[in-house]
């Protein structure tokens, strides 16, 4: 669908605004354009200047280019060829219709042709089934969505403040993420056995000349007899229900808590649902741009591997380094989804190593490996050997491991920004996505599910025309 047809014929030699105004209002001259691939086919590519996306009540206006393979025809002037076109676009969501009301033609770098009208004159049409207007207008009225959900979440946050429990693991993934090691659980201990202690030892009354001896100990023997029926007083029990409940995590990845309902679970949580660039995504439509091999240190050995759940992670300790964009970043930990969270060209893997990294002020770079069935992987069946057997139970790696172990030979990625794929699904991750898989054998496949137990993988996000680099 050429990018001039909702234009009526009468509206297309109307030029009222002098040419500089014009093309003061292509994309570029006032902001950086930002174009983002939404649609390509054999015949073309749809673009979209996500930097214009602008709300103009009713409206939502977007700058979006056309590059087409063969050259079109202008249906005014069939004279007149193009192969590119650029046209400013309205959009009204409630209605579902859509005009464009300035559009530019050109024959390489030559303008063509031009023409334009105003919001109030424009034709508003329903756009035809699979066009480009109306695969647009599905990007546009999902971004305003997606927009108000994140207004809304910004002012629920301000009204209700939620104060963390520590303050600096805020903005850290959520537990069953977390790479702290459990806390070793001290020895249950009654309040008043405490109270005890600090103070001086008293005897026990002692028992009446004739009196029945059992009497004596009837306290003790109660206390024996709950203790055999696994029976607890009421603060014991309390401590209990604190104890699970702080075990129990705040979301998962199925049933009422699972990912669809993670952004209305806490505040923090909100932009997992509002976010407009979540992860993970299927790797496709990729843009070429010569990316440099990443400068890394993986030489130090892994600490220890701990299963959380629906979780393995494993502590990188210290050393484990990379360089992105000049910036260093250190390797925290190493987490294992099974199956893979990301998809290369709409395909799955049987696992993903997610190797996140952060530098001093917090930003982080995840390199993610993708596994797939073959042939007995040395490093990994080192670490399968070191497997605690039960959760939240962090074992020390006997075995050397390095991460540099877990990577594949070739150093080919792919590069996007997203987020973090569990909550507080944080926003700003640089993810880094090795084009090469690691073979591992079906029965390491299998001893990663066992240990894990349940999928943790989060769905496919929204990719939003999202700019990835190869």
């Amino acid at each position: 669908m050429s990018c001039d047809l909702l234009i009526p014929i009468y509206y297309r030699r109307w030029l009222a605004f002098s040419l500089w105004l014009v093309l003061a209002m292509m994309p570029g001259q006032g902001h950086a354009s930002q174009w983002l691939s939404i649609k390509k086919t054999d015949d073309n590519q749809l673009m979209i200047d996500k930097q214009s996306l602008l709300e103009e009540k009713p409206y939502i206006k977007a700058w979006v280019k056309v590059d087409y393979r063969n050259p079109q025809k202008n249906v005014e002037s069939v004279d007149r060829v193009y192969n590119h076109a650029k046209a400013l676009w309205y959009f009204d969501c409630d209605k579902r219709k859509a005009a464009t009301i300035q559009v530019f033609q050109y024959d390489d770098q030559e303008l063509v042709y031009s023409a334009g009208t105003t919001a109030k004159q424009a034709d508003f049409i329903e756009p035809l089934p699979e066009s480009e207007v109306e695969v647009a207008q599905q990007y546009v009225c999902k971004w305003q969505t997606k927009e108000k959900q994140r207004i809304e979440a910004a002012a629920r946050r301000a009204a209700n403040p939620v104060v963390p429990a520590v303050a600096s693991n805020k903005d850290k993934p959520a537990a069953p993420d977390s790479v702290a090691e459990p806390a070793a659980t001290p020895p249950a201990t009654n309040p008043e056995d405490k109270a005890a202690e600090a103070k001086p030892a008293e005897s026990k009354p002692a028992a009446k000349p004739g009196a029945d001896k059992s009497a004596v100990n009837k306290t003790d023997k109660a206390t024996d007899k709950g203790a055999d029926k696994n029976t607890a007083n009421p603060k014991d029990k309390e401590k209990t229900a604190k104890t699970d409940k702080a075990n129990d995590p705040s979301w998962a990845y199925s049933g009422a808590r699972g990912p669809e309902k993670w952004g209305s679970l806490n505040p923090d949580y909100a932009v997992c649902n509002a976010g407009s660039q979540q992860s993970p995504i299927n790797i496709d439509n990729t843009i070429t741009a010569a990316l440099k091999p990443i400068k890394r240190l993986q030489k130090f050995p892994l600490k220890n591997i701990v299963l959380k759940d629906n979780s393995l992670i494993m502590d990188a300790g210290t050393g484990n380094m990379m360089v992105l964009d000049q910036k260093p970043y250190q390797l925290k930990y190493i987490s294992v989804h099974v199956p893979s969270e990301h998809q290369i060209k709409q395909k799955s893997y049987a696992a993903e190593l997610q190797m996140v990294h952060e530098d001093k002020a917090g930003h982080r770079v995840i390199i993610a490996v993708m596994l797939e069935e073959g042939s007995t992987h040395a490093g990994l069946e080192k670490l399968l050997g070191s497997l605690p057997k039960e959760k939240e139970q962090s074992k020390a790696l006997a075995i050397r491991v390095t991460p540099g172990d877990l990577m594949p030979a070739k150093p080919a990625y792919y590069r996007y920004s997203g987020s973090l794929t569990a909550p507080p699904c944080t926003e700003g991750v640089q993810w880094v996505i090795m084009k090469e898989t690691l073979k591992v054998s079906k029965f390491q496949l299998g001893a990663l599910q066992q240990a894990i137990g349940a999928p943790n993988q989060r769905p496919l996000q929204d990719g939003q025309g999202r700019m990835i680099l190869e």
